[in-house]
């Protein structure tokens, strides 16, 4: 992987906790922080009920078999939904092809 991993990004996966009174609850809990590589690929607003404006972003990583779809990255503060996962080699690395999503 001839990439450069220069971008620290967060990565915190979906887990199930329970609340005060016993009801469960997503939340999501701190998988890693890592180096990525960062490449913006498009951006649009889409006009609905009103204006909403994506951003779809692309995060190279070093493989690592604990992230999947239940997965979210933080990178400068926002957060961005993994909307596919593509290797890299052999286990070389991951492509997360995400956007970014209001909380």
């Amino acid at each position: 992987m001839n990439l450069t991993l220069d971008r620290i990004v967060i990565i915190e996966k979906e887990v199930t906790t329970k609340n005060t009174v016993g009801t469960p609850v997503e939340t999501y809990a701190l998988l890693k922080t890592t180096f990525a590589a960062v490449k913006y690929t498009n951006g649009e607003t889409e006009f609905n009920e009103g204006a909403q404006a994506y951003t779809d972003i692309d995060f190279t990583i070093r493989y690592d078999k604990a992230v999947d779809y239940k997965c979210r990255i933080k990178y400068e503060g926002i957060y961005y939904k993994i909307l596919a996962i593509e290797a890299i080699g052999r286990r070389d690395g991951m492509r997360l092809k995400c956007v970014k999503f209001e909380l």
